[in-house]
C-alpha cells in the first residue's frame, strides 16, 4: 500500500515522469519503423511461435528481457514479442534494442508487424 501511495505522490508531483514510458516506447517504434506506440507495451507480431522464441533468445543474449508470447495465450500464427518500457530505461539502450530488432529480427521475419496493445497479452 505504501508503494502505491508513493507512486501516486510521484505522479502528482512530477507528471512528466509518468509520461516517460510512453515516450520511450514511441522512440523505440519510430527507430524501428513501426506504427507509433499507443502504450508503454509494444507487441511485435512475429507469427510463428518458434520464431518468437528464437527472437526472444537473441535479445536475451544481447542483454534484453523481451518475452515471447505464444499459443495458447494468443491465437496460433500470432506469436509475438512483448516489449515493455519504463521511465528507467536508458535512451541509448532503447536505441540499441531498436537497431537489433530492425536489423536482425525484422529482416529475418519481414512479415512481422506491430499491433496496438488493447488489453491482451501482447
Amino acid at each position: 500500500m505504501a508503494a502505491a501511495i508513493a507512486a501516486l505522490d510521484l505522479i502528482e508531483t512530477d507528471p512528466a515522469y509518468a509520461a516517460l514510458p510512453l515516450g520511450k516506447a514511441r522512440s523505440f517504434t519510430r527507430r524501428v519503423g513501426l506504427p507509433e506506440a499507443e502504450s508503454p507495451i509494444v507487441p511485435l507480431i512475429v507469427g510463428d511461435a518458434q520464431a518468437a522464441l528464437q527472437a526472444s533468445r537473441l535479445l536475451e543474449a544481447e542483454g534484453f528481457l523481451v518475452i515471447a508470447i505464444r499459443p495458447p495465450t494468443v491465437p496460433a500464427g500470432t506469436a509475438r514479442l512483448r516489449f515493455a518500457f519504463t521511465a528507467q530505461h536508458p535512451d541509448d539502450e532503447i536505441e540499441r534494442l531498436a537497431d537489433i530488432v530492425r536489423n536482425r529480427i525484422l529482416t529475418a521475419r519481414p512479415q512481422a508487424r506491430a499491433e496496438p496493445a488493447r488489453g491482451h497479452p501482447g
